[in-house]
């Protein structure tokens, strides 16, 4: 499906353009969704008929990405993403695509929009003058890593969005299940006793999750609630050995 081009053609392209393809390539779940709702050959075909010029279709696109409330810079860095030479993307199916790449919002799923415009969005931080914030990480019974993110981010930011193989590897371990509302403990972390003020104490609320959190301390806190300064340069975070997901246990049927 799309995702094959976007992915496979991200080695033609050089520097931001590649990285956002390449963050485009990983977070893509087009293969079930678009079967069985939105067969190709009609999406070729809604493109065909949907446009008359490449520039109508560039400016429907803009306008739908900033609908869902990302600002016209992002929206233009979406777009010329999405079409230049290595994305795959035909003439005149910007549009289409980025419709396609929203997913069914409704039941909060994401087709891989949110992930390009997370990436075009810290290309924009980085232009603006946004610190670069490095941190380590030391899971239980592996080897540490490194991860290098945009200050403003936080640490679940990191794990879903964030470029880089130190970002990858976190998103292994910190699930984010909640979405990142405070509403479970799988991006519980310890902070490094002495990167505890500069990373500061959770609230009352994000106190009430971590009591449920796989092996609580005194200095755990939850990823999504960390958001990177340029002083959390250099931090040292540890990771527990497991975590507690009560989603796993909610009858869903």
């Amino acid at each position: 499906m799309w995702a094959r081009p976007l992915s496979c053609c991200a080695s033609a392209l050089k520097g931001p353009a590649q990285r956002r393809i390449s963050a485009v390539g990983r977070a893509l779940p087009y293969r079930a969704e678009l079967r069985g709702r939105t067969p190709l050959p009609a999406l070729r075909w809604e493109c065909q008929r949907s446009f008359s010029s490449q520039g109508d279709d560039k400016s429907d696109a803009i306008a739908f990405i900033k609908e869902k409330g990302w600002s016209e810079e992002i929206a233009q860095g979406v777009v010329d993403t999405l079409a230049s030479p290595g994305s795959g993307i035909p003439r005149g199916s910007i549009y289409i695509t980025v419709k396609a790449m929203a997913g069914r919002p409704e039941v909060g799923e994401d087709a891989g929009l949110e992930a390009l415009c997370k990436s075009v969005m810290q290309e924009v931080a980085v232009k603006q003058g946004k610190a670069q914030v490095k941190f380590k990480v030391y899971p239980q019974n592996a080897e540490p890593f490194e991860c290098q993110a945009i200050e403003g981010m936080s640490l679940k930011d990191v794990a879903e969005h964030g470029i880089g193989e130190g970002a990858h590897i976190l998103g292994e371990y910190i699930e984010c299940a909640c979405s990142g509302v405070m509403a479970c403990s799988t991006c519980h972390v310890y902070v490094d006793e002495d990167w505890r003020p500069k990373v500061g104490e959770p609230s009352d609320s994000e106190l009430d999750m971590i009591e449920l959190a796989y092996e609580p301390k005194d200095n755990s806190r939850l990823g999504c609630q960390i958001k990177l300064t340029a002083e959390m340069n250099g931090m040292v975070l540890r990771l527990p050995g497991g975590a507690n997901n009560m989603f796993d246990h909610i009858p869903f049927d």
